[in-house]
């Protein structure tokens, strides 16, 4: 996912870099990455309602394209994780 930035324009760093991390794939091919397919329980998390009235925001309004695809399949929930200290 790092190296996706480089499509665009690669160098030779960053052929080494997937070179590498080839190289640690290949030697982990005993490893798994694990996806959840069920839906995470978020009921125990407090939900925070915040009045957007007065920031720059107020006005802002969602554009959904008419011509849009019907979404296909079952939903999906994006979870994600920061770090404030970052």
């Amino acid at each position: 996912m790092t190296l996706s930035r480089y499509r665009a324009v690669p160098r030779q760093g960053h052929l080494d870099r997937v070179k590498r991390i080839d190289g640690y794939l290949s030697k982990m091919r005993h490893a798994a990455i694990k996806i959840r397919t069920d839906a995470p329980d978020y009921s125990n998390i407090p939900v925070r309602l915040h009045d957007w009235e007065h920031s720059c925001y107020a006005d802002a309004k969602e554009e959904i394209l008419l011509d849009a695809p019907k979404p296909k399949g079952k939903p999906v929930t994006m979870t994600s994780f920061f770090d404030a200290n970052l």
